[in-house]
């Protein structure tokens, strides 16, 4: 069997260790690397391998077409069986399955006969996940993989793995030096990047940890567990495809004893794609926000899919409250009065989508992306003018009180 494989993941192929920890920047072919490592251990013997992150809304979040190229690069389409779900070893009944850790803790700790667990983009993963996920996979032998670029040197996985002393952990930090194959489309990205913003360049290249400047929001208080009394929502949605416009976003901020928490997704598809409106359905009713503000950029096409997703929803339980808000300040005042200004009060919840949380993070007056932060100046916003949200706080006030 020929593969290729670079020089510093050949390690992976001996290690007896239970945990692999393999860290670095863009284009060191980490992902790659494991999901060949792991098709050959698919081949050599029956094996389960759980590929999971911290949030996985589709299987278009995994993995998954990533496992399907390398099996089609190296021929192996004979020998595997590839449905929307699983992908199956035919010579042996080996098992890929794909499933996102927040939210899932049940399903998790139920699956039986994990030999392989790789965790993608494990920088997003919060400690809660770890403590499902680690006891779950206890096999003879089994192995844990973290692929990840590091983001915070606090974030659970880069403290307690790479950071950590450990005897039980393989640790691979591969860049873009190390890969043999690195593709000149991205030198070219990479060179640009080490030219105007070398700080950049390090996080993203040299998979160095975020630092953030003065200038920027900077990174959040994170807490464990959405432990709110109620939450509002926030839409800024998206009114085109065409790739470098804006993204659709939500943000939900919930209001806690002594905080503000908020999460939130960023969806690279128009309000208009039916598979998009679907997810941002399944994300709202996960927290069963009291309000669901929908900005208003065009008024007709904001009203037109307010009528859309107010059908859609009919197969939840619970329905939202959907209002409607038109944003007159200029976005950088806004964004800075509402999310600037409250920022010790703000806590982000562990395993934030990562695009979301970053953005927010990064976002300056000069920021080429800013639908995050914006559409989290919204939710803010709401908390504190809403006449739905003043009752309803009062109503548990009362209620706190009579105890």
């Amino acid at each position: 069997m020929n593969i290729e494989v670079p020089e510093k993941l050949l390690p992976l192929y001996t290690t007896e260790k239970r945990f692999i920890d393999i860290y670095g920047g863009r284009g060191g072919a980490k992902s790659q690397g494991v999901a060949t490592f792991l098709l050959v251990k698919a081949l050599s013997k029956k094996n389960r391998v759980l590929c999971t992150r911290e949030v996985q809304l589709s299987i278009k979040d995994s993995v998954w077409q990533l496992l399907c190229e390398i099996i089609s690069l190296y021929k192996w389409d004979s020998l595997f069986s590839i449905t929307d779900k699983v992908i199956l070893c035919k010579k042996n009944g080996s098992d890929f399955i794909f499933k996102g850790l927040h939210g899932n803790a049940s399903d998790i700790r139920s699956i039986q006969g994990i030999q392989y667990a790789w965790v993608e983009e494990a920088q997003s993963v919060s400690r809660k996940s770890l403590e499902s996920l680690v006891p779950t996979v206890r096999n003879p032998g089994s192995q844990i993989i973290f692929t990840y670029n590091p983001t915070l040197e606090e974030d659970p996985v880069h403290a307690d793995y790479t950071l950590a002393d450990r005897d039980d952990t393989l640790k691979i930090e591969i860049n873009w030096k190390d890969n043999p194959w690195f593709p000149e489309v991205l030198k070219a990205d990479m060179e640009y990047d080490r030219k105007t913003n070398y700080g950049k360049y390090l996080h993203i290249w040299e998979g160095k940890c975020e630092q953030f400047t003065n200038e920027q929001i900077g990174a959040f208080q994170s807490v464990p567990n959405w432990d709110s009394q109620y939450c509002v929502a926030a839409i800024d949605p998206s009114f085109s495809d065409r790739q470098g416009t804006d993204s659709t976003a939500i943000a939900i901020v919930g209001v806690s004893k002594d905080c503000m928490i908020f999460t939130g997704m960023l969806w690279p598809k128009s309000i208009a794609d039916p598979i998009t409106r679907r997810e941002m359905l399944d994300f709202l009713s996960a927290y069963s926000p009291i309000e669901t503000v929908l900005e208003s950029q065009l008024s007709d096409s904001s009203i037109f899919f307010l009528d859309v997703l107010k059908r859609e929803e009919s197969i939840y339980p619970i329905k939202n409250l959907w209002t409607v808000k038109h944003q007159s300040r200029g976005k950088h005042e806004r964004i800075m009065a509402m999310v600037g200004t409250q920022k010790s009060n703000l806590r982000i919840l562990e395993g934030t989508q990562q695009s979301f949380s970053l953005e927010v993070s990064r976002y300056n007056k000069g920021a080429e992306h800013d639908d995050a932060p914006d559409v989290l100046a919204l939710a803010i916003e709401t908390l504190g003018t809403s006449e739905v949200v003043s009752e309803y706080s009062k109503a548990i006030n009362m209620l706190n009180w009579r105890k």
